[in-house]
């Protein structure tokens, strides 16, 4: 937070350079003694010279700042001790920092404006020790944080807003060390149930229990865990977190690798003992990667294959995550989804880290830095009045403008039986969030057409694309890009490309075409791309893997999509195609980014 403190704490002023019969000292913009003729500030001293009340002016009169000193220090002002009340302004005379001191040392609650003069912060100071309550606040006059500092520090529960006044975040700090747990929230008003445990030395860390204490030693980075080759057992660690089988959560390890670094290492979750049950997510020095599902003692729907998101090289840290939604469970690693399953059996409660021993090697290690559960949380338990709700929403896809002035196409499967749309997307770098309508359904051809109603809305800068009014040739090269699996890898714009492989969809459809273009779930709804730029269709749907189909994927011709276009006011798209042969292809999704949308529904 800004807090904008007097000039006359960087004062140096040097005592021989002023007679002690004058009144008035005059400084320069770096408050070193000037003349009367070439000054910036200057400073009238009242009473004693030693003491008494002091005030700075700005060169044009205005002033800058009244404080009181028992014993001023010409040479270092900062250190004089100050006595009562201290106040300093800005130049047009609004207040920036009030309070008072006792003996040279602030006292009791003080308060910095930003320049407009709205409240900035609110402190409380014992014996020049911030000790008590603390408050930021927006520009709006909502508070942005609130908290309490004992003996210069951070200590109990912190609570930070958005703008519109809006939980953000609960965290809870010993010291200024933030414990494990806390609850975040987004800007729909859901909230998650967070631990985020780093294993380093000085964390704060939550109840964990392992098997063998000698296996690993805690160093600045986490827990470095050695094997030899006359260490028998296996490595891990039993994670103490809630869960309810119906929420939906999040669990993901950070391994950093050393030197030494050949073991297969993974997560356990849904485990419990009496039934025999476990879910295990696994990977290995080989690239590799291994699901193990055992259902009360018998092995389903095991996967073993090979992964080019693995970091081998020492020093690499691999994030490893599990996330299930509904019973759709959700295995990447840094990022990028391996590989979905259905599981309908969630019993377990138990959740581990596994590190195994690789008994033909000596001296293997491996580094665990943290670890991070995410539950889902009603706001009635995190705060009073607020309306209850899960933190995900209920379903998610992608979508794009045909005018700037907020008309969007998607898909009409994604809005189906939505009582509330939001768009979010990225423009000049910022993200930014608006609450839409559905304006049009076209439910045989799978498109709606949506309106953003946020009067925050500002016009967008023309649209950079046109929506071809013919059928791409077989064999063209395009691109979609959209916000696939948003809620498991990130909500950021995703790119794909491929090749229109068949001028017609499932079971002959000739108001889609077949590309290879990668699909995931909410890429539906996003726009297809020509290598110039034009639109030539909308992401629909892909091959279900019981069809033994290998990236076979669908999308509506534009010319079907143009019609749900046609209906839009004031279309403000280009007129003809978009020439992008001179951009190269990262000029073009850049380009292209800040007009696709993810689409969230609630």
């Amino acid at each position: 937070m800004k807090k904008i403190l007097c000039l006359i704490f960087v004062l140096f002023v040097n005592i021989g350079l002023f007679s002690q019969s004058k009144d008035t000292i005059y400084y320069n913009s770096e408050w070193k003694i000037a003349n009367s003729s070439e000054y910036d500030y200057y400073l009238i001293k009242e009473g004693d010279k030693k003491n008494g009340a002091f005030t700075i002016y700005f060169k044009s009169g205005e002033i800058g700042c009244n404080f009181y000193c028992n014993e001023i220090n010409y040479e270092d002002i900062s250190n004089s001790k100050f006595e009562s009340k201290f106040t300093a302004y800005s130049k047009d005379g609004k207040i920036i920092e009030d309070g008072n001191y006792e003996n040279g040392l602030k006292i009791g609650k003080w308060i910095y404006f930003s320049d407009s003069g709205i409240i900035d912060t609110e402190e409380v100071y014992e014996k020049g020790v911030l000790n008590g309550p603390y408050i930021s606040y927006y520009e709006n006059n909502k508070i942005h944080q609130k908290g309490n500092m004992l003996n210069g520090k951070k200590n109990g529960e912190w609570i930070t807003k958005y703008y519109d006044g809006g939980l953000k975040s609960i965290y809870n700090y010993k010291d200024s060390l933030a414990t494990p747990f806390c609850h975040l929230c987004n800007e729909y008003k859901k909230c998650k149930a967070v631990i985020n445990n780093p294993f380093s030395k000085n964390s704060i860390q939550c109840s964990w229990i392992c098997n063998d204490t000698l296996a690993y030693k805690q160093i600045d980075e986490g827990l470095l865990v050695t094997f030899n080759k006359e260490t028998n057992s296996n490595f891990y660690i039993d994670l103490e977190v809630p869960w309810k089988e119906y929420d939906d959560i999040s669990f993901e390890v950070t391994f950093k690798n050393t030197e030494n670094s050949a073991l297969e290492y993974g997560l356990v979750w849904n485990e419990t003992l009496i039934e025999n049950t476990y879910n295990q997510f696994m990977v290995t020095q080989n690239s590799e990667f291994v699901i193990y599902n055992l259902e009360d003692n018998v092995y389903v729907g095991n996967k073993f294959d090979k992964t080019e998101s693995l970091l081998l090289e020492p020093g690499a840290e691999n994030v490893l995550k599990v996330s299930t939604k509904g019973n759709q469970v959700y295995y990447s690693i840094n990022g990028d989804v391996v590989d979905t399953q259905k599981i309908t059996n969630f019993e377990g409660s138990l959740f581990k880290i596994m590190i195994y021993n690789n008994q033909d090697l000596d001296d293997e290690s491996i580094i665990l830095k943290n670890f991070i559960f995410k539950d889902t949380e009603s706001y009635s338990s995190v705060e009073n009045g607020l309306e209850p709700g899960k933190f995900e929403w209920t379903g998610s896809g992608s979508g794009f403008y045909v005018s700037n002035d907020g008309y969007i196409v998607t898909n009409y499967h994604v809005i189906q039986n939505a009582y509330e749309v939001w768009v979010k997307y990225k423009q000049d770098g910022v993200y930014q969030k608006f609450k839409a309508e559905v304006i049009q359904k076209d439910d045989s051809n799978d498109l709606a057409l949506l309106k953003i109603t946020d009067t925050a809305f500002k016009p967008l800068k023309e649209i950079p694309y046109s929506i071809l009014s013919g059928t791409a040739p077989l064999g063209s090269e395009v691109f979609s890009l959209g916000y696939p699996l948003a809620d498991v890898i990130g909500e950021n714009v995703k790119f794909s490309s491929g090749n229109i492989s068949s001028l017609s969809g499932m079971y002959n459809d000739v108001t889609n075409f077949q590309m290879t273009v990668p699909v995931q779930h909410g890429n539906s709804g996003g726009p297809v791309f020509d290598k110039n730029g034009n639109i030539v269709g909308v992401v629909v749907a892909k091959l279900n893997k019981e069809y033994q189909g290998e990236n076979v994927n669908y999308a509506i011709k534009s010319s079907i999509v143009k019609n749900i276009v046609d209906m839009v006011p004031n279309p403000t798209l280009k007129k003809r195609n978009t020439k992008m042969n001179n951009l190269t292809q990262e000029e073009k999704i850049n380009l292209l980014s800040d007009y696709v949308v993810m689409i969230q529904t609630f």
